[in-house]
């Protein structure tokens, strides 16, 4: 079964697409870090990780941070103060990028635009105040479609001020692999193929790093799913079979609750949702989690009821709204207009574009690592998109002119839809959103902190193979 793009018209009857075991369960009540002041420390270092696959559990040579993959935890409060010992222990240069956060640019980790990597054997110290509460994640920023493909990555939770009243508060990190018979990592990374079609693309989908993961939930109970795609370039559309979960926020950002109905959710690379769920199944049964992907339906995961029932009396009752974030007001009516056309792939209509400052035909721009294009240029990180005041609103009209689904991440700032395919919208505060082909979407943002701030695809091998610009915003960056 192919897999849908167009979310709102995908519901569990029908699956449409518009562009062409192990065990696992984390219940994170006793992960919670109240005083996270006092620094930490992230170390990324070659190891060996099991991976769930079919019925065995094998160790792969992966890359991590502290030696687990996803990396540790790191949980705060809203309003504490993040610090982050950073060493690099890899034989190559890296950085760490807290993707959806707002830092000073300084912290970003966007290298080298925002910072020289951290070389072999170096160390950097991240910091800055956490202002945001939400699910976020960290990851390399760094020859990504190498790194981050093999592990480096983790979860970073800040909690609201006032928690969301739930019996279980459950993390459930999403990821694809692509694995040989014996469950060891295949080594190709880099392909021209995949950065050419629609990305590096696993034949192992994980929840937690396990296949087929069971996911312990007690009949009676009011769970918090906390859901996150890391995968290079995999979209998950998510059917809970048996239950109807209540959407609390994306990508880190409140919304106002709503029911998933028969509609499936769909998680692009770099996304995030918390789901409000209902254990209303009976003691003793299970249910599986149903992933369609781009390339296939799996059964990702399982509820897994235990044998009693049990909760707090929470289930049924109305779905209270979270904390929100401070969001700035957005001057539409001002708005700078900017416009971003994605281009290249194959089965794409792009025949050159320019980079290094001159016109290539592909065949050029493929040997030298470039098939994408961001309006007819290639790559180049050294000319803004577009230099923006502080405080100035802005409006990127984005086009996906290519055969293949997109999405785009922008860093240091959350913007909102305003238009998707011809038609206004009022959409959620995001830092990413995914495009089908020849999708059309208009998203606003106001330019709140000074200095670089990048914009890009989140399938990893279209951002290394040219799909990268920045914004500017001009002021003293930090």
């Amino acid at each position: 079964m192919t897999f849908p793009l167009r979310a709102a018209t995908v519901t569990r009857r029908g699956v449409i697409f518009g562009a062409a075991a192990g065990l696992a369960s984390l219940s994170m009540a006793a992960n919670r870090t109240l005083a996270a002041s006092a620094p930490r420390r992230l170390i990324a270092a070659p190891g060996r990780q099991a991976l769930g696959y079919g019925n065995a559990t094998r160790l792969a040579d992966t890359w991590s941070y502290n030696g687990t993959v996803p990396g540790p935890l790191l949980r705060y409060r809203v309003g504490d103060r993040l610090e982050v010992d950073f060493q690099n222990r890899l034989d190559e240069p890296t950085a760490v990028h807290w993707h959806g956060l707002r830092p000073p640019n300084a912290m970003d980790g966007a290298a080298p635009l925002t910072q020289a990597p951290v070389e072999p054997g170096g160390s950097m110290t991240y910091a800055f105040d956490l202002t945001d509460a939400g699910t976020y994640w960290y990851h390399t920023h760094f020859r990504g479609w190498n790194q981050q493909d093999r592990g480096l990555y983790g979860i970073l939770i800040v909690d609201e001020r006032k928690p969301l009243q739930v019996d279980q508060d459950i993390l459930l990190v999403l990821d694809d692999w692509v694995v040989d018979k014996n469950g060891q990592l295949d080594p190709a990374f880099g392909q021209m193929h995949e950065w050419a079609h629609a990305g590096r693309l696993g034949n192992l989908a994980t929840i937690n790093n396990s296949a087929d993961a069971a996911v312990q939930l007690t009949a009676g109970e009011r769970v918090r799913l906390r859901l996150a795609n890391v995968a290079n370039a995999q979209i998950f559309a998510l059917l809970f079979s048996g239950h109807i979960p209540v959407i609390v926020a994306e990508d880190g950002n409140p919304v106002e609750p709503r029911s998933l109905g028969d509609k499936l959710l769909v998680l692009g690379p770099g996304q995030r949702v918390d789901l409000v769920l209902d254990a209303t199944g009976a003691p003793g049964s299970t249910h599986p989690i149903t992933a369609y992907t781009l390339t296939d339906e799996v059964r990702l995961g399982r509820f897994v009821y235990g044998a009693e029932a049990g909760g707090s009396g929470l289930v049924g009752n109305d779905v209270k709204p979270l904390d929100g974030n401070a969001r700035p007001i957005l001057d539409l009516a001002n708005a700078r207009r900017l416009d971003l056309t994605m281009e290249g792939g194959a089965m794409g209509r792009m025949r050159g574009a320019m980079m290094s400052g001159r016109m290539m035909g592909m065949r050029e721009l493929v040997s030298n690592g470039r098939i994408w294009a961001f309006n007819g240029i290639a790559g180049d990180m050294d000319t803004p998109l577009a230099v923006l005041k502080r405080g100035e609103t802005a409006i990127v009209d984005i086009v996906n002119d290519t055969a293949f689904p997109h999405a785009m991440h922008l860093h240091g700032m959350h913007f909102r839809e305003i238009a998707r395919n011809g038609e206004a919208i009022d959409g959620s505060w995001r830092d990413t959103t995914v495009l089908a082909s020849d999708d059309r979407v208009s998203i606003a943002f106001v330019a709140e902190a000074p200095g670089k701030w990048m914009l890009h695809c989140h399938m990893i091998e279209h951002q290394a193979g040219g799909m990268m610009t920045f914004l500017e915003v001009e002021g003293e960056a930090g």
